[in-house]
């Protein structure tokens, strides 16, 4: 019997958020900086993508495979602002601010594209903002978290990325927008090893994290594949729009990821559990996912 849309609709944000968990402990307790781990996130993403070609025939359709490529640069200077935020945030209240992505891919739709926004579409933005707002006061202080000013710019990038891959997919299929993205990050992520501060940053890291680290590597960015398969499969059998409304719930698999790791499992990832911070972030991510529903 066929699985139905909604079970891959569910389950493609769910293998995200394990994605982001993943990165969260890389990131805080491995590999502590922004070059090594993507140029080992980016590596194993390759080895996926060339497995990936290895069963589905990839376009060489010249020059659009090469402005896919060019579109891969995007992530690997959006995941710089993703990273500094991470490090210095709450993996639950960072991903909840990936809803601020929409958002801009609407404000550029209207510039680029001349379409015009309803009550609807700014009603949402408005909860939109309002959310972020909330997700990311800091509580029993008086300043807002830092990670704002570092995830505003990542979803600005990415949902220029979204818009680009968007145009790319009238000239490539999926399969190999998605192959060159992926090799043009990999190949932007190698050619900073021309600067021999990051090649000795690299290299200490290799040195230090142990071969375990690097299979928890690609079991996370499995996740992210996997997750992304369960999209495609939801895509192709209802409306993106329909689809692209469960994919939001990513926030609150994650809130509750990071809710059993700091209950049961704190030394591999702990957030703050108080029932005041627990309030805070349930109403942000519910407010975020009504405002994205409305915008999308």
């Amino acid at each position: 019997m066929t699985m139905e849309w909604y079970v891959f609709a569910l389950l493609a944000p769910a293998f995200w958020a394990l994605n982001n968990v993943f990165i969260k402990f890389l990131l805080t307790n491995k590999f502590k900086s922004y070059f090594p781990t993507i140029a080992i996130i980016s590596t194993a993403d390759t080895v996926f993508a060339l497995t990936i070609s290895a069963f589905t025939p990839i376009e060489v359709n010249f020059p659009f495979f090469l402005f896919a490529m060019l579109a891969g640069l995007l992530p690997l200077s959006g995941f710089w602002f993703y990273s500094k935020a991470m490090l210095i945030e709450d993996v639950s209240r960072v991903v909840t601010l990936f809803q601020l992505i929409p958002v801009f891919v609407v404000f550029l739709s209207v510039v680029f594209l001349n379409e015009v926004l309803g009550v609807q579409r700014y009603l949402g933005i408005g909860l939109v903002v309002v959310a972020a707002t909330l997700i990311s006061y800091k509580l029993g202080g008086k300043a807002f978290s830092r990670a704002v000013r570092f995830m505003v710019p990542f979803a600005l990038i990415i949902a220029i990325y979204t818009i680009v891959d968007k145009a790319l997919l009238g000239y490539l299929d999926f399969w190999s927008l998605f192959f060159w993205n992926i090799f043009g990050t990999f190949l932007g992520a190698m050619s900073l090893l021309s600067r021999s501060k990051l090649r000795g940053v690299l290299a200490a890291t290799i040195a230090s994290v142990g071969k375990k680290v690097f299979v928890v590597t690609f079991v996370g960015e499995g996740m992210y594949v996997t997750g992304t398969l369960c999209s495609l499969v939801a895509l192709s059998l209802v409306e993106a729009p329909l689809a692209s409304a469960f994919f939001g719930l990513q926030p609150f698999y994650v809130f509750f990821y990071i809710l059993f790791l700091s209950l049961f499992l704190p030394r591999i990832l702990k957030e703050d559990i108080s029932k005041t911070s627990i309030s805070l972030k349930i109403a942000a991510i519910v407010l975020m996912f009504i405002g994205t529903w409305l915008v999308i």
